[in-house]
Formats: C-alpha cells, structure tokens, sequence
C-alpha cells in the first residue's frame, strides 16, 4: 500500500479516536467537559509525522465539540488540539521516551492558556477563571492516560510491529 494512503488511514483513525472518545467519555464541567481524547491526541503526536498528528487532533477533537452541542468552541478547539500535537517527536521506535514524556507539560500549558484565553474572549474574565479548574484537570488526566496507554502500546513494541515493519511504515 502506498505510504501517503496508509498515512491519511491512520490519521482517519486517531481523528475518529480522538471524536469518540472525547464526546462519549467525558465528565461536564463550568464551561465544557473533562475528557479523554486529549490522550489520544498525544498518541497520535508520538506516532503520526507533522502535519498528520495536527489534523488529526484539530479535526477530531472540533468534531466532538460539534457533535456534543459545544459549536462555540469548533474553531478555538481546532486551533488549540492542534497546537498541542506540536511538542511531542514521532521519530522513536518508542512512544513514550523521555522527551515525549516531559512534552505533556507544554501541551497542558497550551490546553489550559489557549482555553483561557477562549473563555476570556466568549465569557469574560469570570467565565474563563470558572474553566481554569476543569482545564487544569483535563491537562492532568490526559497525561496520565497518555503514559498509561504509551507504557502499554510500547511493552507490545506497537510502533515497531506496526508502524515501522518495512511495508508498513509510517515516515
């Protein structure tokens, strides 16, 4: 199969990962919801080279918002999931090296800044200090995740088996 092919497939996947499991596992909060796609969209950064990894968090995760009734964040979110893929390598065999592991820092800190900054824009300084908590959370919980599931699809040699093979590679 043609490498470019087989890119835009997997980055169809991590899209439609990152949409399910943000509109259906997800916890509503001041202004929005906790949830787990942001894990999926780390993943997806330590697999996927630029620019699929930003399309596929951007496009994924706006598509949640416009499925679950949050149309007001559709472009805001994907400016921001998109921005968050951007710390994170895809270059090692390994998902969760050291860089990618200290990489959930900053894209937090995208995660919680750029929804600030969202909610200061639509709701005022009070509306954006009540979301502050529920980002800080989300940011919190997705890095965990994403270690959880990073340890996990490394111990199987995911990258390696799956991506790397050589009529299968993602690079």
């Amino acid at each position: 199969m043609n490498k470019s092919i087989k890119k835009m497939l997997i980055t169809a996947l991590f899209m439609a990962m990152t949409a399910v499991l943000t509109f259906f596992v997800k916890i509503p909060v001041a202004n929005g919801y906790i949830h787990t796609g942001d894990s999926i969209i780390y993943l997806a950064a330590c697999i996927l080279p630029f620019p699929y990894a930003l399309f596929a968090a951007g496009i994924g995760g706006a598509f949640a918002d416009a499925l679950g009734g949050y149309a007001v964040y559709v472009i805001p979110t994907l400016i921001i999931k998109a921005l968050i893929t951007l710390p994170f390598s895809h270059k090692s065999e390994k998902i969760l090296t050291k860089k990618n592991m200290l990489m959930v820092v900053p894209a937090g800190i995208i995660t919680i800044a750029g929804y600030f900054i969202t909610g200061l824009l639509l709701w005022g300084w009070a509306g954006a200090v009540a979301g502050l908590l529920g980002d800080v959370i989300q940011a919190a919980g997705s890095a965990v995740l994403f270690i959880v599931f990073a340890t996990a699809l490394d111990k199987v040699n995911f990258k390696k088996r799956y991506l790397y093979e050589k009529s299968i590679t993602c690079d």
